[in-house]
């Protein structure tokens, strides 16, 4: 795993690109390169991982020096794709992973990404042709960033990298709406105006002054008439070969165990590659813990097992370090959660395995059974369910609580579809409420979503929607910061290539089935563990947010809501403070916090955390 960045164009570019690569170097510490000719500035930072030799070195070239690359990822395919291409009379001077990608460039010219298997975002600079490509792996597990205007283009891993190469540090307003919904920003927007995401399966070609985006694969529904048994046969296949290939490194690999499912099932295949010691990694809090659960597997499954307790006091210590390696707020608490588990991993091992992707996969989160229930009702007209909702809103329920989702039932059967509903369920707040903290309807920022392709299935829409959004912009963003932060390659076999497409072509009521979540899944892998872990119901990767608002960090997030000037210029301070107060308590104090947290890291102190958090 790397970092990587790169300027095309612009004056003064080696010396400019002196001040990025630093910003980068707690991705890859172990070395660093740079290519620098009329036309291009290439950048990398190494974290070596796949032969630790010299010749893994970055930026790499071809035999004759016309095609250049920097990559951040791991091909999972490397040998077969080298064997391949020796085949075809091409000459390898490395073991790496990576030389494999110069070489498919060469000899598929733009289709070469359809032949990686893994991880990765990458620049490729095709010399003789004037020409750089950027492109990011499938599902969006590895960053990428760039900022094209005025004929100067730059791209990094990270923001910081760019915000370096003099790029103007302003708020996107968008961006700030659409992190207000959700937490994060959908599409290619960023916080930062004018810096765009390359999204997941994209590739961005810039030639003759043009920037050209295509995508080159997309999730597709294709179910195929098969049994339970053959079924979970075939996805137990496919999890082996997936984690198999992703035990291969050149350094010692371990794994993240929360006690889940999707963590456990990952140990438990992975175990049995990983020799006499294989390290697992725990995290805990004062208040809230899985602990005991990931205990019990790592016992059952022979690990040498690693756990840590997270307090509030380190969390307030720690916290504006962690956002300065996020880039953008950090919005999901869970974040810090990887952070922690990181930095302790790294005392041991480089490479961690961990459990991503299967809620999106296999159907993981309640609100798919919410939303199933009520999807035969998106067949009816607007009014009519509108109509039905406000009668139902009336009834006077004996004994039943209003509940959040009965509070909200209102404008998700007022959502012209079943995916509008949806997104609805991942907002922050409920529509009201969001119009009047940001002085305005804000319903534009559900246009930004990367839209899946057409699926008839209605569970399969849901989770496809998730695949293109929540996952990569939330959790997959997580995972990546938190572990680069502290030079700790993570790598995710539920989120292979292979396991993805299986996975729509399986039939809905495999996922849910008699209420069970991912029950597949747990099939799939019900031999290897406990049975009370294979079967108990999700608990999620949380953080004590509302006690942490209690404790150590009461003050200052108090301090910080109350003397925003960033939330002054775009938010209703009198919602703000009913807001804080309210119901939503502290899942919306911590989203402003978060938010102006960023704000002064990037903004008010970029000069002294530019100098200060560079490894």
């Amino acid at each position: 795993m790397c970092g990587i960045c790169g300027i095309w164009g612009g004056t003064d570019s080696e010396n400019v690109m002196k001040s990025m690569t630093p910003l980068l170097k707690h991705r890859g510490p172990d070395d660093i390169g740079v290519y620098v000719d009329s036309k291009v500035c290439l950048g990398h930072t190494r974290l070596s991982i796949i032969d630790l030799s010299s010749n893994g070195k970055q930026p790499m070239r071809n035999e004759d020096g016309t095609v250049w690359l920097c990559i951040n990822g791991e091909i999972y395919n490397f040998k077969d794709l080298r064997d391949e291409l020796s085949k075809k009379g091409h000459i390898f001077s490395s073991l790496s992973d990576s030389e494999t990608v110069v070489h498919a460039y060469e000899e598929y010219d733009l289709d070469f990404v359809r032949y990686l298997r893994g991880m990765f975002a990458l620049a490729i600079y095709d010399k003789s042709k004037e020409r750089l490509i950027l492109a990011r792996d499938r599902i969006g597990k590895k960053p990428l960033y760039y900022y094209f205007k005025d004929g100067k283009f730059v791209f990094a891993s990270e923001i910081k990298a760019i915000l370096k190469a003099g790029v103007a540090k302003e708020v996107d307003e968008k961006g700030l709406y659409c992190y207000i919904a959700y937490q994060h920003c959908l599409g290619n927007a960023t916080l930062f105006k004018n810096i765009k995401k390359v999204l997941p399966a994209n590739m961005l070609v810039l030639e003759a002054g043009q920037v050209k985006i295509r995508d080159y694969w997309d999730i597709k529904e294709n179910i195929s008439q098969t049994d339970e048994e053959s079924a979970t046969s075939a996805l137990r296949e496919l999890l082996q070969e997936s984690t198999r290939l992703r035990m291969v490194a050149d350094v010692p690999v371990g794994a993240f165990l929360s006690g889940g499912i999707d963590s456990s099932a990952i140990v438990a295949l992975s175990r049995q590659y990983g020799g006499k010691e294989f390290h697992t990694f725990s995290v805990g809090f004062e208040t809230f813990t899985e602990l005991p659960f990931a205990k019990q597997v790592s016992e059952y499954l022979h690990t040498t097992h690693h756990e840590i307790i997270v307090t509030d006091e380190q969390v307030n210590k720690d916290l504006t370090e962690i956002a300065w390696y996020n880039d953008e707020p950090v919005g999901d608490a869970a974040t810090i959660n990887n952070y922690y588990l990181s930095k302790e991993a790294r005392k041991y091992v480089k490479v961690v395995l961990a459990g991503e992707g299967g809620d999106e996969l296999f159907g993981g989160y309640p609100e798919y059974k919410r939303m199933l229930s009520v999807a035969p009702a998106f067949h009816l007209p607007t009014l009519i369910r509108k109509g039905a909702n406000r009668l139902i809103e009336l009834i006077p329920w004996p004994g039943v609580e209003r509940s959040y989702w009965m509070y909200r039932s209102g404008e998700l059967m007022s959502q012209p579809t079943l995916e509008k509903a949806h997104l609805q369920t991942r907002r922050t707040l409920g529509i009201k409420e969001q119009i009047q903290l940001c002085k305005k309807d804000i319903s534009f920022v559900d246009d930004m979503i990367n839209k899946p392709g057409k699926m008839g299935k209605s569970l399969n829409r849901l989770l496809a929607l998730d695949c293109k959004n929540l996952l990569p912009e939330k959790f997959l963003m997580k995972a990546d910061k938190g572990t680069m932060a502290n030079a700790v390659e993570e790598r995710l076999p539920l989120l292979d290539q292979k396991v993805i497409e299986f996975a729509f072509s399986l039939p809905p009521n495999m996922k849910i089935h008699k209420g069970i979540e991912k029950y597949i899944f747990r099939k799939a892998v019900e031999d290897m563990l406990p049975e009370n872990i294979v079967w108990r119901a999700k608990q999620g990767f949380g953080t004590p947010v509302e006690n942490w608002l209690k404790g150590a960090l009461k003050e200052r997030v108090k301090d910080s809501i109350s003397n925003s000037s960033l939330l002054k210029t775009y938010l209703d301070q009198q919602c703000v403070r009913d807001l804080t107060s309210s119901q939503y308590g502290a899942n919306i104090t911590w989203t402003l916090f978060a938010l102006d947290l960023w704000y002064q890291t990037f903004f008010d102190n970029w000069e002294t955390n530019s100098s200060g958090f560079t490894n």
